[in-house]
């Protein structure tokens, strides 16, 4: 008994003599502990004999004290009062009248007297401050039940907090008597200590030297998504910090008192986690261990914060890029004179800025509703291995691309992970390192000339402003390939014909006699936004058939009649006419038009790489009744009398070009004017001044190519 601590006397008084088993949570709360170190202390007396134990059940085991041996005499020994007396807590003994029997030195502070003068007094003599408090109460109790119990409470006379155990018996009581003032101290700077931890947003978390949780705030808890901290208590860490803890920088092996970890994630009962933000320090525990205590911070909405961010400054500088690229593709493909050069530019400028990985253009096959490559950058046969569909009814047209061709909308992913849309090329697209794509129709005037697909390694790239921005390329490169598509047409003496033939031409507007005479359609100037100037001309039998003709169809602006020439010239602003715009914006021209006798002709010139089926869907689609009567390859006769016209109407923009031959066709040039420059601007729908801007930069660029050298370049402006 010598060598036992206060804490395990404290413990084995527990017991008595009664040799009645107790179990450890019964142990744990007579001394007010945690369940760990109750049976840490009932372990140790065991070691010592002291105490006999067994399990009982799955899970529990009780502790007894052995009877002790029996005595020659009923007094005891010298050596019991020794040992007794050696007891540094306090000890008395009284018996059923409440007269003292017994106490030790350790306890005469709580009585006034010495030994021979209080031994044989009654308890409520020798310490009347003992009247009317809890231990009055429990010493009571315990003789009334004859059930062993413990009280704590404040002793004012001593100044101190104190516990008693009461062990009764028929003879009396024993009491031990154990200062806790400090104890009590230390508890309350705990519970102080323990509501702020409990008040706090962050997690809290004690480890034992297993690395095992000890204890946990209820922070910690609803972070880790379980219900109840003793879910978690005896837990191994691991369970929410991965199989790879202590293997970051967690304070396990440093002597450093405090380490703030790196970033990681804490997993939650629920299979997700979150990220946290954790600081951890070393922690000396009772049992003498090394244990860990630390402290974690959600930062999800920080980490997310800061992705954000930093998604929105790749998007600015993306936005940026984006407009210095256009620019450039802009710049690049004025100068190209074919398709195939306007595609590649588009493509190479693309890949090379630093905001996107790849890029390419495809176009559709009429005959396998199929997509077919026709230019890429940053990427090496794309489609080789894929086969992307517009037919609605496969699963590969369910893709960007598909669906931009189908509906002419831009068509964007922006987390390809978990669109499931790209399912069908999943495996191939994988190696590529792309999380965001943008599919966007090439379209000029409403004619689709196939689709440009950009991709970058961001997610959500094409939100936004680079959304936005990224749409208008359709448009640009569209208009760069109709110029260019015009310019080869213009330019080139290799040409594709067409001529058509409509029988009851004027039928099909509901018109019910057919003119006797001819119309003919001279000179069609393209104005911008699907409008058109015809001029022509028509026998005075037909006149009013052109009348009737533009009052019968939809969407036609006007007429006018000059009737004082042989044949009768008319002026004919059509609005999106089917036929004219499919032609002007595939870079091809009507070459002539008529109706004889009610059936219209008509015979249209376009380039080589231009999609015959196209325009002749187109055409068929507007009127069923017509009649493809030829399609062939031509090449202009080296006696074409009009080289310098097609010249000159690839160096003039459209509208200068547009000006120009509406000024010459209507007469301005002549003398006297047929028609006044006021006039002229108000076909036009401009101003005045802005109709002569246009006409003199017309005429200047006309005349440096009559007076110029021939090496010498037009002047763009």
């Amino acid at each position: 008994m010598e060598s036992l601590t206060d804490a395990l006397r404290e413990t084995l008084a527990v017991f008595g003599d009664s040799g009645e088993p107790r179990t450890t949570p019964e142990v744990a709360e007579r001394l007010d502990l945690g369940r760990r170190s109750a049976y840490d202390r009932l372990e140790r007396l065991a070691e010592r004999d002291l105490l006999r134990t067994k399990k009982v059940g799955a899970n529990a085991r009780v502790w007894w004290r052995p009877e002790p041996r029996s005595k020659t005499a009923s007094e005891p020994g010298p050596e019991l009062e020794e040992a007794i007396a050696r007891i540094s807590d306090g000890f008395f003994a009284v018996d059923e009248e409440w007269r003292l029997t017994y106490f030790n030195d350790a306890h005469t502070s709580m009585f006034d007297g010495t030994r021979a003068e209080l031994l044989g007094e009654r308890l409520w003599d020798a310490a009347p401050e003992l009247v009317g408090t809890a231990f009055e109460t429990a010493y009571r109790e315990a003789m009334e039940t004859q059930e062993p119990t413990a009280v704590e409470e404040y002793y004012p006379p001593l100044e101190g907090w104190f516990r008693d155990i009461v062990h009764p018996s028929p003879s009396g009581l024993s009491v031990y008597f154990t200062d806790i003032t400090e104890r009590k101290v230390r508890e309350r700077t705990l519970m102080r200590y323990e509501r702020i931890i409990e008040t706090v947003d962050d997690g809290i978390y004690v480890l034992d030297g297993d690395g095992r949780f000890t204890f946990v705030n209820d922070t910690f808890v609803s972070m880790t998504g379980y219900d109840d901290d003793d879910e978690l208590l005896g837990a191994s860490a691991a369970v929410v910090f991965g199989a790879e803890f202590g293997e970051r920088g967690d304070g396990a092996e440093t002597e450093e008192p405090n380490v703030v970890a790196p970033e990681g994630r804490l997993h939650g009962a629920d299979g997700e986690s979150i990220a946290v933000e954790s600081r951890v320090g070393r922690l000396e525990l009772e049992s003498g261990e090394t244990g860990r205590v630390g402290v974690v911070r959600d930062v999800t909405d920080r980490v997310e914060y800061e992705r954000e961010l930093e998604r929105q400054r790749e998007q600015l500088a993306a936005v940026t890029s984006l407009g210095e690229v256009a620019n450039e593709i802009t710049r690049a493909i004025i100068g190209q004179s074919t398709r195939e050069d306007v595609e590649t530019t588009v493509c190479e400028h693309l890949a090379d800025s630093e905001s996107y990985l790849f890029a390419w253009i495809g176009d559709v096959d009429a005959a396998t509703r199929t997509v077919t490559l026709r230019a890429e950058a940053g990427v090496e046969g794309y489609l080789d291995d894929i086969t992307i569909s517009i037919d609605p009814d496969d699963a590969r047209s369910r893709g960007p691309t598909g669906r931009a061709l189908r509906r002419g909308e831009v068509q964007t992913t922006q987390e390809l992970e978990t669109d499931s849309r790209y399912d069908p090329w999943r495996d191939h697209i994988e190696s590529y390192d792309f999380r965001s794509s943008a599919a966007i129709p090439i379209t000029h005037e409403g004619v689709l000339y196939g689709v440009l697909n950009v991709y970058a390694e961001r997610s959500r790239a094409f939100e936004g402003p680079e959304g936005k921005r990224i749409t208008q390329l359709g448009e640009i490169v569209g208009h760069a390939i109709a110029a260019a598509e015009r310019k080869r047409t213009l330019l080139s003496d290799d040409l594709v014909e067409l001529e058509f033939r409509i029988q009851g031409f004027l039928e099909t507007f509901g018109l019910e006699a057919e003119p006797t005479g001819s119309i003919a359609f001279d000179h069609i100037v393209p104005l911008g936004d699907d409008e058109f100037l015809v001029y022509g001309t028509a026998e005075r039998d037909a006149v009013d058939a052109v009348r009737e003709l533009v009052d019968a169809r939809p969407g036609d602006g006007e007429v006018t009649v000059y009737p004082e020439a042989t044949p009768t010239g008319f002026v004919l602003r059509a609005i999106d006419p089917p036929v004219l715009s499919v032609v002007a914006s595939h870079g091809g021209y009507v070459d002539g038009a008529s109706i004889v006798d009610g059936e219209y002709r008509m015979t249209v010139h376009l380039a080589p790489s231009v999609d015959v089926h196209r325009i002749v869907d187109t055409i068929e689609g507007a009127y069923p009744e017509a009649e493809l009567r030829c399609h062939r390859r031509t090449t202009r006769s080296a006696s074409d009398p009009r080289p310098v016209q097609r010249r000159l109407a690839t160096d003039l923009t459209d509208r200068q070009h547009a000006v120009l031959s509406t000024a010459y066709y209507a007469g301005f040039f002549e003398w006297p004017r047929e028609t006044s420059g006021t006039e002229l601007a108000e076909s036009l729908d401009v101003a005045p001044s802005t109709l002569h801007q246009h006409l003199r930069t017309a005429e200047r660029k006309i005349l440096d190519s009559l007076f110029s050298s021939p090496d010498e370049p037009l002047d763009d402006t």
